[in-house]
């Protein structure tokens, strides 16, 4: 019964969105930077990701842990929906963003980002100017 339930918790951790080849995405003319990171969930848990970004769009895939080189898209987000890129200054590569949602909630997620100056100042470029 325990195990049963221990792998229903982890597929239903990774089944919350489709699940693509990272290599041929990473291929894909329309993906500008692909970055590997580890994503911290809200209960301190870390998973191996990876951010994308394209022209418009931030993507964070998780990588699937039981098939090499697949992941799963936890979301997608404009970068118009950025509201705010945070890090504290004891620990710069725990990288915090907060994304608004069309109802105008508030939604954070932090990711521990080797070299995240690098990685955050490639999304500042890629975020519209406020009209």
């Amino acid at each position: 019964w325990y195990q049963r339930r221990v792998r229903e918790a982890v597929v239903s951790t990774q089944s919350t969105g489709e699940m693509i080849n990272i290599t041929l995405w990473e291929g894909r003319s329309d993906i500008l930077h692909c970055f590997s990171v580890e994503e911290i969930t809200p209960d301190g848990k870390m998973f191996p990701s990876v951010l994308m970004l394209t022209a418009t769009h931030l993507y964070n895939i998780r990588r699937a842990s039981q098939r090499e080189g697949m992941g799963f898209i936890r979301y997608r987000f404009a970068f118009s929906a950025i509201a705010r890129i945070t890090a504290k200054k004891k620990h710069p590569d725990v990288i915090t963003f907060k994304f608004i949602k069309e109802n105008q909630e508030l939604l954070a997620y932090r990711f521990l980002i080797p070299d995240s100056k690098t990685v955050t100042s490639q999304i500042t470029n890629l975020i519209p100017p406020e009209l």
